[in-house]
């Protein structure tokens, strides 16, 4: 049977070439036959109206066929952050030193921010840049606990990234002892509503959950769920890190109260990039427990009894990573000028199409689909479970130039984000997925335990 994939997209190595554990011959390995009934992939990306965003990051020269399917853990770099960067620290830093505070420094975390805001369906005022998105959690939830003082449970569920669930045992534990974090179980893969509806009483304080979840994919409704927890008289705290950049996100229309997001994975603000914190212009009785500086009403006037600033400006703390801030910017201009409408309608595309070729090609070689199949309740990556998860996600990466991440202890996760991965990608992950399966890749790479998976 013929090839499916795009004979112009360079592959991975043969088995003969590879180095690493287990080295081994060349292996004869059929290809997979034709695909289910799917448009090709080659007319799909000359039809994409998002193609010529691809060009806007830094691909290696090295290494041609590599397919990068981990841009829901961190995005890749965008070409205009490399001339920033050097202007940042070569120029802002080098030549003008102290002088940039008043040429753009300051408020930077408030610029971002209101910035931020026009793609969550926020005010200006209601967002900031500010720490990463623990410290940004923490703060919202001892914040929401302060103002709901006869109540105190926290619920979240056990989709919840797990930082987000120590952030908010640590939040219980600095509003009280008989403050307590309830999780709701799932199966795993969904959003436990069910359960959530039935958890919820007059002792709940605050509802915290991912937007996303981390492993599964699993997309909540922001204003179902919001408007559930809101008749229950509690406050809603979102975690956007796996959403914010991929899917459609309207805080205001969803009366949503706090939420925080990171802005490295879709927004490809790069490694350890400040989060962002959005409070709602509604919630005005809300203060930041960790009070500082710079979210007084005037940092410089040094007073020790300053009042707050206005808007989520008030929850800032200390002094803003210049360097790493600025970096944001690049990349979630390139989000806002493809529009989240075309975003969002390709990353449906490129997930429904790697499910179909999952079914057809590697669900018979063990994998299992952990991930939502409706469009609507799933975000921008797809999680298959294998039993050797960690070591075909090895061979992928050292044999095959695909990079996934696994997720313990028997996932692959497989983002697809829509600025930079195309529809031929898909294919070849699949394909080399197949080939790596059917040589015995996972016997090569069973004892290598990576730090980072």
């Amino acid at each position: 049977m013929g090839r499916w994939w795009r004979n112009d997209v360079p592959r991975g190595p043969a088995p003969s070439q590879r180095t690493g554990p287990g080295t081994v011959a060349a292996v004869a390995v059929s290809a997979p036959g034709p695909p289910p009934d799917l448009r090709p992939a080659d007319e799909l990306d000359a039809a994409d109206p998002l193609a010529g965003f691809r060009d806007e990051f830094v691909h290696a020269d090295d290494e041609p066929g590599f397919v990068y399917l981990d841009g829901n853990s961190l995005g890749r770099l965008p070409q205009r952050a490399v001339a920033l960067a050097s202007e940042v620290v070569e120029r802002q830093w080098g030549h003008r030193l102290i002088r940039s505070w008043n040429e753009g420094w300051f408020d930077l975390p408030i610029r971002l921010g209101d910035r931020l805001a026009g793609l969550v369906g926020a005010g200006p005022g209601e967002v900031v840049l500010a720490d990463n998105t623990s410290v940004c959690l923490y703060k919202a939830a001892v914040a929401a606990l302060g103002v709901r003082p006869d109540r105190t449970r926290i619920l979240t569920d056990d989709l919840n990234f797990p930082s987000d669930v120590q952030v908010l045992r640590a939040a219980a534990r600095a509003a009280g002892p008989e403050h307590e974090v309830v999780v709701v179980g799932s199966d795993g893969v969904h959003g436990p509503l069910d359960g959530l509806r039935a958890a919820l009483d007059d002792r709940t304080a605050l509802v915290s959950l991912s937007h996303v979840a981390y492993r599964s994919g699993w997309s909540w409704d922001l204003g179902d769920v919001t408007g559930m927890a809101h008749d229950a008289g509690a406050l809603v705290l979102w975690d956007l890190s796996h959403s914010v950049g991929a899917v459609p996100i309207d805080l205001g229309a969803a009366r949503v109260d706090l939420a925080v997001g990171c802005t490295y994975k879709y927004l490809n603000g790069g490694p350890g990039s400040p989060a962002f914190l959005y409070v709602s212009a509604d919630l005005p009785e809300l203060t930041n427990p960790v009070a500082g500086w710079y979210g007084s009403d005037d940092p410089f006037d040094f007073d020790f009894n300053a009042d707050r600033a206005a808007g989520a400006t008030r929850f800032l703390t200390g002094t803003p990573p210049v360097l790493s801030a600025a970096l944001v910017s690049p990349g979630l201009d390139l989000v806002l000028e493809a529009g989240m409408d075309r975003l969002r309608a390709k990353s449906v595309a490129l997930t429904e199409r790697f499910l179909a070729l999952a079914d057809e090609y590697l669900v018979e070689r063990g994998f299992e689909v952990r991930s939502p199949r409706d469009a609507d309740r799933r975000g921008s990556h797809v999680a298959l479970a294998h039993p050797e998860a960690r070591a075909v996600g090895q061979a992928l990466i050292h044999e095959e130039s695909v990079v996934p991440d696994h997720r313990p202890p028997d996932l692959l996760r497989f983002g697809f984000a829509p600025l930079y991965i195309r529809f031929a990608d898909v294919d070849e992950a699949v394909a080399r997925m197949v080939r790596v399966v059917d040589s015995g890749g996972a016997d090569r790479w069973r004892e290598t335990a990576p730090v980072v998976p």
